[in-house]
């Protein structure tokens, strides 16, 4: 070799002492940490998803039973109108929170 390929090679960095790498019972934590953060995600999401089921199902019986009071004016299809108006406000909350935490693809950011 030459001094000049000498001089513009960079040495090879230090390796890491073995105290600072991780052994096999290390990388079982953080893997086992990594995996009970996923799981609560996922856990949360679901509870969510059902809870907006829920209050969509919720939101049909009133409809139905809206219909059915459509001819009978007075408390009953106020309470009634009101309680769709609820509904339809918690769905659209819920539904906007679920996609201001939802992780987008990298393609549509």
């Amino acid at each position: 070799m030459s001094s000049a390929n000498m001089t513009t090679e960079k040495p090879n960095p230090a390796p890491e002492p073995e105290a600072l790498k991780p052994g096999f019972l290390g990388t079982f934590a953080l893997g086992l940490k990594v995996w009970a953060r996923e799981m609560r995600r996922l856990l949360a999401r679901q509870a969510k998803l059902h809870e907006v089921r829920q209050l969509e199902a919720r939101l049909r019986e009133e409809t139905a039973l809206l219909a059915k009071l459509e001819a009978a004016p007075g408390p009953e299809r106020n309470l009634c109108l009101r309680q769709i108006e609820m509904l339809k406000f918690e769905i659209a909350r819920l539904r906007r929170e679920q996609e201001a935490n939802e992780p987008r693809p990298a393609g549509r950011r």
